[in-house]
């Protein structure tokens, strides 16, 4: 049987999630935040302000929290929207948004928005020990 495409995110967002937690010290917390934060700065910013805020933030102070939000998001929109073989490094993704269409670069922002929904939810119950 196949899954809807909600679930289909639910479980990308819940391997997120419980990795966050195998990050070292206060790490797991920040990146909880940072996932909690995320879809305010993508509506107020845009997606692509947003990723290459990860990107500066994770690259000018080995930032891993910031690292991770980033690579999940970029693996989830891959996964879900770009055409193989799909850029993987963050520059090459970036040139790809710059260069699509306008309709496709809103997917791509309803994809992380959509993705960053259940992403935000799974953070507090991996918390909160909520995860069986």
């Amino acid at each position: 049987m196949t899954q809807t495409l909600d679930q289909q995110r639910a479980t990308l967002a819940w391997q997120y999630a419980t990795n966050s937690r195998k990050l070292q010290g206060e790490l797991p917390d920040k990146y909880r935040n940072l996932a909690k934060g995320a879809p305010a700065l993508i509506m107020n910013s845009g997606l692509m302000p947003t990723l290459a805020f990860y990107s500066s933030k994770s690259k000018a102070r080995e930032e891993v929290a910031e690292s991770a939000l980033l690579a999940d998001l970029m693996t989830g929109m891959i996964q879900r929207l770009t055409p193989q073989p799909a850029p993987r490094d963050f520059m090459a993704f970036m040139v790809m948004l710059q260069k699509c269409e306008s309709r496709d670069y809103l997917r791509y922002t309803d994809e992380a928005l959509e993705l960053l929904k259940w992403l935000r939810q799974f953070v507090d119950a991996v918390k909160t020990g909520a995860a069986p």
